[in-house]
């Protein structure tokens, strides 16, 4: 992973808590980051890995920052069309599961090679699963993609799927993220984070018939996290 430099507004707008909260953690050594000239400097790489590993802690971190967090400007809700999602995926493997992602990102912006980006994204489960909790996944290719906007795809699949969830549970809710830098990745790797852990927004994605349904509970839990 190319070792992009966050600042601390990068990194707040990423886990979506206030940029003191975020000096904060980089002070009690919570979020790794060094000192550069006075200045708190954050490996995109890093921040990358800690939200994998801690998005179980973010809604409780919220909740007790004691600084008002700024409107998100960025949505999923606008990107993620419903030509790029796909209910009921007859999908039953790892590499089927990425090969259909692949395809529906290129449904969303043709300018995407699938069978590229679908390499990609087997690149990037080989060095460790993508796999979350709660039957979640979010694949994602190993590096910056050339694309004038970033593009999300979404797949649930007929039946949960093996794809290395570390507590050895099956997946069957998939969100792939492709965008053209490292700080459009992780606002939205995080707001993702954010959202897919709650069991209600899971139980609607899971209970929708339809693409436009599924989209629908994703833009109703966004706008409830971001609205403040």
């Amino acid at each position: 992973m190319p070792r992009t430099i966050l600042s601390v507004n990068d990194v707040a707008a990423s886990l979506h808590v206030s940029a003191r909260e975020v000096i904060r953690m980089a002070e009690q050594k919570i979020l790794p980051a060094e000192k550069v000239r006075g200045q708190w400097q954050f490996r995109a790489g890093d921040v990358w890995n800690w939200i994998e590993q801690n998005m179980e802690t973010l809604p409780e971190r919220r909740r007790k920052d004691r600084h008002p967090v700024a409107p998100a400007t960025q949505l999923l809700a606008p990107i993620l069309r419903d030509s790029a999602i796909a209910v009921n995926l007859m999908a039953k493997t790892r590499t089927s599961i990425l090969r259909e992602l692949s395809r529906l990102a290129e449904e969303a912006d043709s300018t995407i090679d699938s069978a590229a980006l679908f390499q990609s994204l087997q690149e990037r489960e080989a060095q460790s699963s993508t796999a979350l909790q709660d039957g979640v996944a979010i694949p994602h290719p190993n590096r910056p993609l050339y694309l004038e906007a970033p593009v999300i795809a979404a797949a649930r699949t007929a039946q949960p799927i093996v794809f290395g969830q570390r507590d050895g549970g099956l997946t069957d809710l998939f969100f792939l993220i492709c965008c053209p830098s490292q700080t459009d990745h992780l606002l939205f790797l995080g707001r993702l984070c954010r959202l897919l852990i709650d069991r209600t927004l899971q139980e609607n994605l899971r209970a929708a018939e339809t693409a436009a349904e599924f989209s629908r509970a994703l833009t109703a839990a966004e706008n409830a996290l971001c609205r403040d």
